[in-house]
């Protein structure tokens, strides 16, 4: 043994002779007991390394080869080592008999014997790798002297041992596999997987240093090579550092740091060699210098080196990442698998300088992990990366929103498994002060990226045509496909360019390179600008920019400007780790060259050719210059950020989940008011995500803006219509006051009955709502008048004594905050009573007139895109009803009910022309690039602001109509109002008819969806109406008749894309026999008209009556219906 080296080879060559001696025991106690069989009793264990059989019973003594299963006599065994855990036992068989059955069996006893069966082999060595520990114990005697020792034992564990030889067994290799498997169990037994290691009895107080890892082997033909190590298989692992170094010499190239560029070069000044002070070291390369400048030549210089290391692996867990480590601590040269080409051992510092370099490896592997280059593999367990870094094509579809139900073009309905659901957003969400949040999805943007892509491959123009194709003279070209993005915390986002196929010629080279699949990423900084600065930096894009949605509704006024966010590509940072290089083999300097001439082509200068077609706005919003007058909600001030839960950058934006991703918010205040932060704060995903697809984005006006500024006031109007209180009349106008007590000595009292709004005006007394206590959504308006007046005339007067007259007015307002499938009801009800009554000394009486009353204010989501409609159905005008009279004097004797009936009204045309105006259409606070949003899905959430789905605007006309029957669960609509009208004494219920909802449906089935509304409303289940209310049924006749010209199909309006402003308002006129009820639909469609006699008809939405040949025939039907009351049919009674 050489005390101080590496005693490794000694230690195999110690182990091995015991092996042999172990054999040679083993032979001559065979050759004693002669050539039969050996008893497997009591001396067994002595043959056990010469010879080993298994026989087919369970008996002690075998006197023939028939009986055996298996036979073999082997020659002496060796031991080789591939490193300090694991090793290859060789066995060398010499004869063996076996049954060469292939099958894989497990149990002895379901083999049988048969010599026709068995199978011979002779002179076959074979390999188990398996691996091995190193024990002991110490000790000390007094006989062995020298102090303490410690008695070394190499245990081989032949429980891992596995078949590695390369061969072909002609009988069945899973036949020898398992027998030899038998027999190593078979050698644990009799001991003879434990030996002894060099022994160390001396007195000098040193180990011997064994390193079986960095000793030469002659392990031949056998399977040794490993494919994973922790589950990470060894390709992976090389193309992993092959891409670190190839960024490294990128990095060097730009002047990095030592910390960026130590992989692929390294200068050191840390030691001597002879008379040469210094080493650099670059990846491929070895210069020696005389003194510290590194700028002169070197004095020697080697190439082409490759030194050789073996160092440990280890597996760590940081949180939920799981990481493939070096450990750096037991790095170790190796020195026969190292080369050094051109290096002359003559010279007479040639040993020095070896050693140095050996000595230099161990400080420059803690540089290596001061630069975390010794992490070689990490995976987050909580979501494991994609196979690619950029987002795929199929990942997250925008459009429909998974998870929530959406109108799509064709007029159905798209759900999905929820990953941010509404429920979700509408009770976390808050504005935290904001008036105006808008977040819109990466995936929305990635999809404007891709339109564009899509018209690039069929343009002429050239700033539509980069998208698709561009080319820097001869030294660059390529075909692209659509960018990518994803959001970055630090309002930057990272970009993907994405070649499909190109050619370069190399910068210093000039060398031609083809390449094809490539994926090149940059980190952009996101940026709000002007008008005038975008104007000025794109060019191009300006002039066609005057075409866009944005430029026509804001660009020429005087009021506003334009603010786009942009991509600033100026700011372009190439990030190699996100990149992808597809057939580019990463370990050679030649793809450093290629990968430096595609960045230099793409970053200089295609990205500033994108600027100047404006291909880098995202998005423009218009805002009121100060000084203005702007509307409620208009927008003054703006900002952007990048909105999530937790930081995500570059290191890590590929591995956040789809749930947690980022989100492009725009916040916004109203009336020149100062921004309540510099972010917003978190409360929850803002964007509604499924496992497929992702919404386009929300919008959220805050409570104080829309409900407490707008709606509240506007609806407060309703409150000031149906309250109705007792007043002395002035001579202005007569017709808003009801005169009380007509016909009756208490007229000459002079009271008269008016409205709030008729007695006050709007700046005196706002009947403002006030929320009930412990509700979120719910409000009430509660206001009681009581007047009285007491008359003294002649003694014995009847009409002396007092008159009373009462007014209370009840109203309720519930604003939803559950999803409403794309539509959102707005519902107000109330009740108006008034009582007048007389008190005299022999005559008493009193009367009581109320007025119930139930509207519902709907925001619908038009399909495909076109925006939100608004419907008003219920009741406008409420009817009152004399409910009790006690006396003689009945109310239409002392009021006139006509009258009463005139001055008190629901009138909502000024909220329903500004909501129109405001979420109708076109979405006119933010602009995707040169198209537009509208918004669908209106909810309110917990804190009471509005929310919005964003989705790509879709004028009407080109919208394609379903014609197929909608399925009942697409019915959206609000249920219908029911409104009390009394029964004609004396007439039976009828029997429940069809006849009706089947009639209108083959009329109209084929007719589609008209501009402004669908079908599908008027369509109801058998099973729905089985469960309407029996006990309220009356018999009614409604005639249908067309008052316009005859209706152009729906299929045919479209084709001529007849504008929505040419198409004339609907018209529903409604005669009754005691109340009446109005439906006001404020999309553009077709007018019908409806008769009733008894019942009051309530249409969700405007349809249009046909003929099955697809023709408006103008003719009239009639049929008879009872009432359901579920909520949900055209025609409605209650």
């Amino acid at each position: 043994m050489c005390l101080g080296e590496n005693s490794a080879h000694h230690a195999v060559h110690y182990l091995n002779a015991q092996l042999g001696s172990l054999w040679e025991n083993s032979t001559e106690c065979s050759n004693k007991a002669g050539k039969g069989l050996k008893p497997l009793e009591r001396v067994r264990y002595d043959f056990a390394l010469a010879e080993y059989h298994i026989g087919s019973k369970q008996r002690s003594k075998y006197t023939m080869k028939d009986d055996m299963m298996f036979s073999a006599t082997f020659s002496k065994p060796r031991l080789e080592f591939v490193c300090n855990h694991e090793a290859v036992l060789y066995l060398k068989i010499k004869e063996v008999t076996s049954t060469g059955t292939s099958q894989r069996l497990t149990r002895l006893a379901l083999f049988r014997t048969g010599i026709s069966r068995n199978v011979q082999l002779h002179d076959m060595e074979v390999a188990f790798r398996m691996e091995f520990d190193i024990n002991g114990f110490r000790g000390h005697t007094s006989h062995i002297g020298n102090g303490s020792h410690i008695i070394q034992l190499l245990v081989l564990d032949f429980n891992t041992a596995k078949l590695v030889s390369k061969v072909n067994v002609s009988g069945g290799r899973e036949s020898l596999n398992f027998y030899l498997k038998k027999y190593l169990e078979y050698l644990r037994h009799a001991g003879h997987h434990v030996l002894f290691s060099l022994p160390d009895f001396d007195d000098d107080r040193m180990d011997v240093l064994i390193d079986y890892s960095l000793e030469s082997h002659t392990i031949r033909n056998v399977e040794t090579e490993i494919e994973e190590v922790f589950g990470v298989s060894v390709e992976e692992i090389n193309r992993y550092l092959s891409s670190k170094w190839l960024k490294s010499i990128m990095d060097a190239a730009e002047g990095g740091d030592r910390k960026s560029t130590c992989l692929a070069e390294y200068r050191s000044t840390w030691t001597s060699v002879a008379d040469h002070s210094n080493l650099q070291f670059h990846g491929d390369e070895l210069l020696v210098y005389e003194g510290h400048n590194f700028n002169v030549a070197p004095k020697y210089s080697y190439h082409d080196w490759e030194i050789a290391v073996v160092v440990d692996l280890i597996k760590d867990v940081e949180n939920t990442i799981n990481l493939v480590k070096l450990d750096m601590s037991s790095i170790r040269f190796c020195n026969h698998l190292s080369v050094f080409s051109g290096f002359d051992l003559t010279l007479d510092f040639a040993a020095t300088l070896k050693t140095t370099f050996v000595e230099f490896i161990d400080y420059y592997a803690t540089a290596l992990e001061q630069s975390e280059f010794h992490v070689i593999h990490s995976v987050d367990t909580a979501r494991p990366e994609t196979p690619v870094t950029e987002p795929s094509e199929s990942e997250n579809e925008p459009g429909t929103g998974d998870g929530f139900e959406v109108i799509t073009g064709e007029g159905t309905i798209s759900t999905g498994p929820k990953i941010t659901s509404v429920k979700e957003v509408s009770t976390k969400s808050s504005t935290f002060g904001f008036d105006f949040v808008q977040a819109v999805s990466q995936q929305s943007i990635i999809e404007q990226f891709k339109s564009l892509w899509q018209l690039s491959r069929d343009a002429t123009a050239e700033y539509m045509k980069v998208l698709g194709k561009w080319s820097f003279g001869d030294d660059f070209k390529a075909s692209f496909g659509a960018l990518k993005i994803r959001y970055l915390s630090n309002e930057r986002a990272i970009v993907w360019i994405q070649v499909d196929e190109g050619a370069l010629k190399t910068l210093n080279t000039k060398k031609s390179v083809d390449f094809a699949d490539w994926s090149i990423a940059f980190e952009i900084k996101l940026t709000m600008s002007d008008q005038s600065a975008v104007e000025t930096t794109s060019k191009s894009w300006f002039t066609r920019f005057k075409e866009s949605f944005a430029w026509k509704q804001h660009g020429t006024s005087n009021d506003k400007t334009l603010k786009h966010l942009c991509l600033d590509f100026s700011t372009a940072e190439f990030v190699y780790e996100l990149s992808k290089f597809e057939g580019l083999h990463l370990g050679t300097r030649t793809a450093v060259d290629s990968i430096k001439g595609a960045v230099y082509y793409l970053k200089d200068h295609y990205l500033s050719v994108l600027t100047s077609h404006g291909h880098h706005i995202m998005q423009s919003i218009p805002v009121w210059k100060q000084g203005t007058k702007p509307p409620s909600m208009a927008l003054t001030g703006v900002n952007f950020q990048i909105y999530s839960k937790q930081i995500i950058t570059r290191a890590n934006c590929t591995r956040v989940s789809q749930a947690l991703e980022a989100t492009l918010v725009v916040l916004g205040m109203n009336n020149f008011k100062k921004f309540p932060a510099a972010r917003l704060d978190y409360s929850t995903e803002w964007v509604m995500k499924g496992k497929k697809t992702t919404s386009h984005g929300t919008v959220c006006i805050s409570r104080k803006v829309f409900l407490e500024e707008r709606l509240l006031p506007l609806l407060a109007g309703v409150n000031a219509t149906t309250t109705v209180v007792p007043v002395f009349p002035s001579s202005e106008d007569a017709s808003r006051y009801v005169s009380l007590f007509t016909g009756h000595v208490g007229a000459e009292w002079g009271l008269a009955l008016t409205t709030w709004a008729s007695r006050f005006s709007a700046k005196q007394r706002k009947a403002f709502w006030e929320l009930i206590s412990g509700a979120k959504s719910t409000y009430k308006w509660d206001y009681t008048d009581k007047w009285s007046y007491e008359h003294e005339g002649a003694a014995g007067d009847k009409n002396n004594g007092i008159y009373l007259v009462s007014c209370q007015t009840k109203n309720n307002l519930h604003l939803p905050t559950t999803y409403g499938h794309g539509i959102m009801d707005i519902v107000l009800s109330g009740e108006i009573d008034i009582a007048l009554g007389f008190k005299g000394e022999t005559t008493r009486w009193n009367s009581k007139a109320v007025s119930k009353w139930s509207t519902t204010l709907s925001l619908i989501s038009e399909a495909g895109g076109s925006g939100m409609t608004v419907e008003v159905k219920g009741d406008t005008k409420p009817k009152f009803e004399t409910l009790r009279v006690h006396g003689d004097e009945t109310l239409d004797k002392l009021i006139d009910l006509k009258t009463l009936h005139s001055i008190v009204r629901i009138d909502l045309d000024q909220l329903v022309s500004e909501l129109k105006g405001t979420f109708g259409g076109v979405w006119e606070h933010c602009f995707p690039g040169m198209q537009a949003y509208s918004l669908c899905n209106p909810i309110f959430n917990e804190k009471g602001d509005i929310l919005f789905e964003l989705r790509p605007f879709v004028p009407r006309s080109q919208i394609t109509p379903a014609v197929s029957k909608p399925r009942a669960s697409a019915r959206r609509a609000a249920p219908p109002v029911i409104v009390e009208a009394p029964t004609e004494p004396g007439r039976p219920p009828i029997k429940k008819s069809k006849s009706l909802l089947r009639r209108v449906g083959d009329g109209i089935q084929s007719a589609g969806l008209t501009v402004g509304g669908s079908v599908k409303d008027i369509f109801i289940k058998d099973e729905e109406l089985e469960k309407s209310d029996t006990s309220k049924t009356t018999e009614s006749k409604v005639s249908f008749s067309e008052t316009a010209s005859p209706v152009t199909p729906a299929t045919d309006i479209l084709a001529v894309k007849t504008p929505a402003s040419e198409v004339p308002p609907p018209q529903v006129n409604i005669a009754s026999g005691g109340a009446s009820s109005m439906s006001r639909s404020y999309s553009s469609s077709s007018s019908i008209e409806i008769t009733s006699s008894k019942i009051l008809p309530q249409i969700s939405k405007p349809i249009i009556p046909q003929a099955a040949n697809g023709k408006a025939n103008g003719t009239k039907g009639t049929a008879d219906s009872t009432t359901n009351g579920n909520g949900t049919p055209a025609i409605t009674q209650k």
